[in-house]
């Protein structure tokens, strides 16, 4: 093939169309580093003519059946980009067609984005009058289409908030024989009303608006290859005051990844999980057996089903190393749902828990107990029992 389209060559057009692409990452509202994208009307106008300059080049092409090998050349070229494993999985729609309608390619970025303000919504508008042509048209469609998004977000929140708060507010049912909870030494299960507490603990944990924003975050960055996903982690903001901050929430971020294709059934796996008069050291005996359990030809198996989520897990393991003490700042219940037994990683953590439980010295513990198994009652590490046990025994996955 010969591209013999006459008005730009082939090697000028993919180098404008590598800084279009770049300028639709801004549009989407944030910085390479992170940092939010600020758009005034200025800035809106000159990407708008951006978009209507590749649709006048792309029309030209397209005008004519002479301009044919350009046109084919022109997609090979588009696709090749596109292979890179760098190319923002937010852009995969980018085409020839897409081109066609660049105008109103880069509206829908400028105004897709979830923290769109009104100044810059102003500067929207005050850029689409002035360039005229049909585009106040289409920013009107995009207007109504949007809100009508927004309602249906806002609907969901309220809902969402209701049951949040009916969760928190929530009063545990009461053993009715108080007296039969005196088991003994070691022997003494756990209380429906801590049950109770323990699991309105994590399903508020997972309906937080906080978490769903986190979710849906981690479900567009892990769509991404590894090496994509990896650097987008890697440019998070770190400072002399905060390094350990940044780094539970890129953790947190990790486990979620490997959770958001199932989100809905862990939600409904918790509310649904019901009491069992267990004991501690039961939950500890049949977590011990499933570690012993796992056949390599099972975790080959599930790795081959799950080849994300293992990445996900190679990469959280390594910044792991020698501090797992991390993990301890982190809900019991996203560790228990996002870390599959077959992962190494879960061996790794059930022995942190196994090593804290048998520790003698409280000024070194994660909670507040002071001697051994069987003083262990309702205290963070049984409620870290608890979790692995609900999720990995129970079957709340």
């Amino acid at each position: 093939m010969v591209w013999n389209y006459p008005e730009i060559s082939k090697e000028d057009f993919m180098k404008l169309l590598k800084g279009f692409v770049d300028l639709l990452i801004l549009a989407s509202g944030f910085q390479s580093s992170g940092v939010p994208a600020h758009w005034d009307a200025e800035n809106c106008k000159k990407a708008l003519q951006w978009g209507l300059f590749f649709e006048k080049v792309v029309r030209g092409i397209n005008s004519s059946d002479m301009f044919g090998e350009s046109m084919r050349e022109l997609d090979e070229a588009i696709l090749e980009m596109k292979a890179n494993p760098l190319f923002p999985k937010g852009l995969e729609g980018l085409s020839s067609d897409t081109l066609l309608k660049g105008r109103e390619f880069v509206l829908e970025h400028l105004m897709n984005v979830s923290t769109l303000k009104d100044k810059q919504l102003q500067a929207i508008l005050v850029a689409a009058v002035e360039s005229g042509d049909g585009i106040t048209d289409i920013v009107d469609g995009m207007l109504c289409k949007r809100q009508a998004v927004v309602s249906c977000v806002s609907a969901l929140e309220t809902g969402l908030k209701i049951l949040y708060n009916n969760i928190e507010r929530r009063e545990p049912l009461q053993r009715e024989d108080k007296d039969t909870t005196l088991l003994g030494s070691g022997q003494q299960p756990i209380e429906l009303l801590t049950w109770n507490i323990w699991q309105s603990k994590g399903v508020s944990y997972f309906l937080s608006k906080r978490t769903l924003r986190l979710v849906s975050g981690a479900s567009l960055i892990f769509s991404a290859p590894k090496a994509q996903w990896a650097e987008v982690l890697r440019r998070l903001r770190v400072s002399a005051e905060n390094d350990d901050d940044i780094l539970i929430e890129k953790i947190e971020l990790l486990l979620l990844g490997c959770v958001t294709s199932r989100w809905t059934h862990l939600i409904e796996g918790l509310m649904s999980a019901s009491y069992k008069s267990v004991t501690v050291s039961e939950q500890y005996e049949e977590l011990c057996k499933l570690l012993l359990q796992r056949s390599k030809s099972l975790k080959q198996n599930e790795i081959a089903l799950n080849s994300k989520v293992e990445e996900i897990l190679e990469y959280l393991t390594e910044i792991l190393e020698n501090r797992f003490y991390h993990l301890w700042k982190l809900p019991s219940a996203l560790i228990a749902a996002a870390i599959p037994s077959w992962s190494p990683l879960f061996g790794l953590y059930f022995g942190e828990i196994e090593k804290q439980l048998k520790l003698d010295h409280s000024t070194t513990r994660c909670c507040s107990c002071e001697k051994d198994l069987n003083e262990h009652k309702n205290c963070e590490l049984v409620e870290r029992v608890w979790c692995l046990y609900v999720f990995h025994i129970c079957g709340c996955h």
